[in-house]
């Protein structure tokens, strides 16, 4: 038997996320009702660029993996799992960077370029939390009506999920929002000051950092101390992001440097 309150945390920890989501979408929307008429287009492209380049990394990643770092040892492996942050970074960047260039083809706005970011990080909570959690409780639901076999390995695995494992994937997710967010406003910022490679080469960067620390965790033996750390570091990165994306919406000025907002 799968417990309720587990199957209820997997329908409201998605939702809660798609609840955050949903209100920064409203606030740009009521800030920008008189100028904008563009904005679910704008999150349409963002959840379109999150699904090409989640679908054209995972089969590269796979063959990668497959060619590369299955047969590699030591140092070599862990080069290969650094280079795939660098793949995952070049996606990320370029999905969003279409989406920014196709939101902003007839007339340059913000707002849309900030509504991609909301589009792409909709397009990861999708995938997941919503896919991923929601199928668990519609199995956990036919395990607990004896409508599923009790030994197989998909039954073994939403037995194993706990609650905490479903609240730290939720609270990832809510993090890298933030970071998106952040890079998306950058590089919408650079991208009406016709900067594109300071476009690319600045969100490049910061997305970057982001993955490559949390990656670094990945070095320390798994664990419970590994997940305290991998989530500290991500908070810490998601902090510095956020002050961005907070700024931004009190006074609609994008500031890449937090160091400069600080100390206003």
């Amino acid at each position: 038997m799968i417990p309720t309150i587990k199957i209820v945390c997997m329908i409201v920890f998605p939702l809660v996320a798609l609840a955050l989501l949903g209100i920064a979408y409203y606030k740009i929307h009521k800030r920008s009702s008189k100028l904008e008429s563009g904005l679910p287009g704008a999150l349409g492209y963002g959840f379109l660029g999150y699904l090409w380049q989640y679908l054209i990394f995972s089969f590269l990643a796979m063959y990668f993996v497959t060619l590369v770092v299955k047969n590699a040892a030591g140092f070599t492996k862990i080069g290969a799992s650094f280079g795939l942050t660098f793949l995952s970074t070049a996606f990320t960047i370029a999905a969003l960077y279409w989406g920014i260039y196709l939101t902003n083809e007839k007339k340059r706005s913000i707002y849309r370029s900030a509504v991609v970011g909301i589009g792409f990080s909709l397009g990861k909570v999708a995938i997941d939390l919503v896919m991923t959690y929601f199928y668990s409780a519609y199995a956990s639901i036919r395990i607990n009506s004896g409508q599923v076999g009790t030994e197989t390995d998909y039954v073994k695995s939403v037995r194993s999920t706990t609650i905490f494992s479903m609240l730290e994937g939720t609270y990832k997710c809510i993090l890298m929002f933030i970071v998106i967010m952040a890079v998306t406003l950058i590089m919408a910022k650079y991208y009406e000051e016709r900067k594109v490679h300071h476009a690319w080469i600045t969100g490049a960067i910061i997305y970057e950092i982001t993955i490559l620390m949390n990656q670094l965790t990945n070095l320390i033996q798994s664990g419970t101390f590994q997940k305290i750390i991998e989530l500290v570091v991500l908070t810490i990165m998601a902090a510095i992001c956020g002050i961005i994306v907070w700024h931004w919406f009190k006074t609609d000025e994008i500031e890449p440097d937090p160091r400069k907002i600080l100390n206003l």
